[in-house]
């Protein structure tokens, strides 16, 4: 009995699941009110011929095998009920959302929906031979049955993309006219390499007709989705004449960069002669520092050095801001200048992505992150302490092209199972709320970038951690003043956790005693705000979980990111609790401070699992067996489970009410096919970190027949998946659960360990080799 006294935590493998199983399938097609199909037919089998008509006419050499349009919503839908409390009359009207449950439509009528708009249309494309089809469908719509007519209800017309659609004109309106701009030119996806060459020398043809006015395209790439795009100086007058001779080009706009805080504060002491533990960084786990640069001989960083990379578009040099982040990610939070150098942690990858000291070039993010991946596997965490101006701030072009970016931020992330930290970002220095503190988290200066809303990274906000007398927050533990606020896309919860950030004056500026402490170029300690140190205290526990987790995988196993995560955000310390800043809180500090002690030493009063898996398909079901003891829910005065399911999805930026391409759903039930049991879900479900808590003391112990229950997890096909690329049906998934007694705090530990079943729970399962999902680019030709 000695060793079932000593706490420990609980890893669930394949020995633990039962059979896999298969969902069973049904369905119905909906039941609309009478439409009038045969002038609904004739009226998409006009605009779309038409549509056609008008790009064939367009000097783009993409014509002949793509059409890129526009689809334009029947926006309300007469819908047929049986309940008579919603509709006495027996019918409904449900508006039509392509960016949302509608999504999937194109996909069924043998189009690509490439994104929506904010009035509801969708930009799709098809080929020359599907058009030709669909013309033939359409003018004959009304001879088809239900099942085929059904598939064209929420389609109302065809028409061309508007120029508003594809080029930002609160950006065009203030160039000059007499000379070239920096401007990025965005070619449609699903174009092959041969296509976007003839592409290329068309734009480059129109551009020379203005070259003596020193226009040039100098530079081009590919993002992780397969888009190609174009950078150069480009005059207003040839932004124009591209806009309306290539529909192949989706959108044009200004660089996408974003600002880094510079200098703040004055420099303390020197620690440049403090390198003792040098010697202990080689056995450290290494975090990517994505960001503007740490100096190769840095004073202090350098011996925690893992490697580098440097953008072939950086200005050279490096700036304050990576040094800080770096110092903050090895040696962890500080109270003041220390005496001494502490130990370090862990070790960075130097991964420079700056266009100057102060300015990120986001083009340059997924390249320099791919090769991160491909040759330092052992780099499994990346740091991103920066992102886009808030959202809502910016146009309706430069928006999309930012969304675009985070999806393929969440896609990158689920193909390579890694774990992307982003800080939540700060407000502008200087600005002040219109409504005071805490109240103001409605006001669009404090919302937050596309990164920080990605669905599968892991997002950073910040709170006070030290009191000052210059101080606008005069209690520990409340957010920062200058911390931007979620939700995050598609009304999920945002940030996930919360960490050291620092304080402002009552007129959001800097002043000493108010900041976290961190190392500039020069190996002297400095004090700054901002999420953007913040971050780094996350990614680095992160990293040290995933060394703790690695210890119970088998040799050439690993364990996955959403392990991780779904762990961290079981075991964080939750944020404050204050009445006065709970709205805020919410949507600045997650679920608290995230920490891996716990993995290492696990509490005496409760009992945590954890468990991975891979699900084949769609259909596929993992029954997990979680030991709940039947003798502890007795002796327990309020048991509780808390559940955490974690899984990096898919995504697609054309769906944003709903972003992700699939959800993971989880059931609990005493026994294999019995009723599942009701939980209290706290945020959106379709979020890929999820929380649960069931009240255990509400079970009949009657109905218990043992001590295994079983947790059912499978994923749902929620909306259409990004058309230029091709996703495996396989889907990593994992878990993190807590047994405890909220009331009398009586121990699971003892119990648990009495049974002859927790034996083998000492490692987490041998996975299939998935660790980089293969995702295929549909234009690699």
């Amino acid at each position: 009995m000695a060793d079932q006294n000593r706490p420990r935590t609980f890893f669930l493998n394949e020995q633990h699941e039962l059979a896999r199983g298969e969902k069973e399938g049904g369905g119905g097609l909906p039941k609309y009110a009478p439409i009038d199909w045969a002038a609904k037919g004739r009226r998409i089998q006009r605009s779309l011929s038409h549509v056609r008509t008008q790009i064939q006419a367009l000097p783009d050499p993409a014509k002949e095998q793509h059409l890129f349009v526009l689809a334009k919503p029947q926006p309300i839908l007469k819908k047929r009920t049986d309940n008579r409390k919603r509709a006495p009359s027996g019918e409904v009207d449900e508006p039509t959302s392509y960016a949302g449950k509608d999504s999937r439509v194109f996909a069924r009528l043998g189009m690509d929906l490439l994104g929506v708009s904010d009035d509801g249309s969708a930009v799709v494309h098809m080929t020359p031979e599907r058009v030709d089809q669909l013309e033939a469908t359409a003018a004959t719509l009304q001879e088809f049955g239900v099942r085929e007519q059904v598939r064209w209800a929420t389609l109302d017309s065809f028409d061309m993309i508007p120029p508003e659609f594809r080029i930002d004109q609160e950006w065009l309106d203030t160039l000059p006219e007499d000379r070239p701009s920096d401007a990025i030119v965005e070619l449609q996806p699903l174009l092959s390499r041969v296509e976007v060459d003839s592409v290329i020398r068309t734009i480059s043809s129109l551009v020379q007709i203005n070259a003596p006015r020193g226009q040039t395209l100098r530079g081009t790439g590919k993002d992780f989705s397969g888009r190609q795009w174009l950078r150069g100086s480009l005059t207003p007058e040839a932004l124009l004449r591209i806009l309306t001779s290539l529909m192949s080009v989706q959108s044009l706009h200004s660089p996408l960069v974003s600002e880094v805080s510079g200098d703040r504060g004055v420099a303390a002491v020197s620690t440049a002669d403090f390198p003792e533990n040098s010697i202990y960084a080689a056995d450290l786990p290494s975090v990517a520092v994505v960001d503007t640069g740490i100096p190769q001989n840095h004073a202090v960083l350098a011996p925690f050095r893992r490697g580098g990379s440097t953008s072939p578009l950086s200005a050279g040099g490096t700036g304050t801001h990576a040094s800080f982040v770096a110092s903050r990610l090895v040696l962890g939070e500080q109270n003041g200048p220390p005496r001494s150098l502490p130990r370090a942690a862990v070790r960075f990858f130097d991964v420079n992505v700056a266009l100057g000291p102060r300015q990120i070039d986001h083009k340059e993010l997924f390249p320099a992150m791919d090769a991160v991946v491909r040759t330092a596997p052992d780099v499994r965490v990346f740091n991103l302490s920066f992102d886009s101006d808030p959202l809502p701030l910016l146009s309706a072009v430069k928006r999309k092209e930012e969304l675009l970016l985070a999806q393929d931020l969440d896609n990158f992330i689920f193909q390579n199972d890694v774990i992307v930290v982003v800080a939540a970002g700060n407000s502008y220095p200087g600005v002040t709320p219109n409504t005071p503190y805490p109240r103001h988290y409605s006001e669009l200066p404090w919302q937050l970038g596309a990164f920080a809303r990605s669905f599968n990274s892991l997002t950073c906000g910040s709170y006070v951690s030290q009191l000052s007398a210059s101080g606008l927050v005069r209690q520990l533990g409340w957010p920062s003043p200058f911390c931007r606020v979620g939700p995050g896309l598609a009304s999920t919860p945002k940030p996930d956790f919360g960490a050291s950030g620092g304080n402002v004056t009552e007129n959001y500026a800097f002043a000493p005693s108010l900041g976290v402490w961190g190392i500039d170029p020069n190996g002297q300690w400095r004090e700054a705000i901002g999420t953007s140190y913040a971050a780094p205290l996350i990614a680095r526990e992160a990293a040290l979980a995933l060394r703790s987790l690695e210890r119970v995988c088998e040799p050439g196993a690993r364990p996955y990111a959403a392990a991780v995560k779904s762990f961290l955000a079981l075991t964080a310390d939750p944020a404050v609790n204050d009445a006065a800043v709970q709205a805020l809180v919410k949507r600045t500090l997650g679920y608290g401070t995230a920490s891996s002690a716990r993995l290492e030493r696990p509490l005496a009063e409760s009992a945590v699992f954890v468990w991975q898996g891979v699900l084949e398909d769609k259909e596929d079901i993992a029954r997990v067996q979680i030991p709940v003891p039947r003798e502890w829910l007795r002796d327990a005065a309020m048991p509780i489970l808390r559940l955490f399911i974690s899984a990096d999805l898919p995504v697609n930026a054309a769906v944003s009410e709903i972003w992700a391409s699939r959800h993971i759903v989880a059931r609990l039930r005493l026994i294999p096919g019995g009723d599942a049991l009701r939980s209290r879900v706290t945020g959106t479900s379709g979020y890929t970190l999820q929380r649960r808590e069931y009240d255990l003391s509400k079970v009949d112990l009657d109905e218990v027949e043992g001590d295994l229950w079983v947790l059912e997890i499978f994923y749902e096909e929620a909306a259409e998946y990004l058309p230029s690329m091709a996703f495996p049906s396989q889907q990593r998934v994992a878990f993190a659960a807590e047994l405890y007694d909220a009331e009398r705090g009586t121990t699971p530990q003892p119990y648990l360990q009495s049974i002859a079943f927790t034996r083998t729970m000492t490692r987490l399962s041998v996975p299939p080799a998935i660790a980089r999902t293969p995702i295929v680019l549909r234009t690699e030709q």
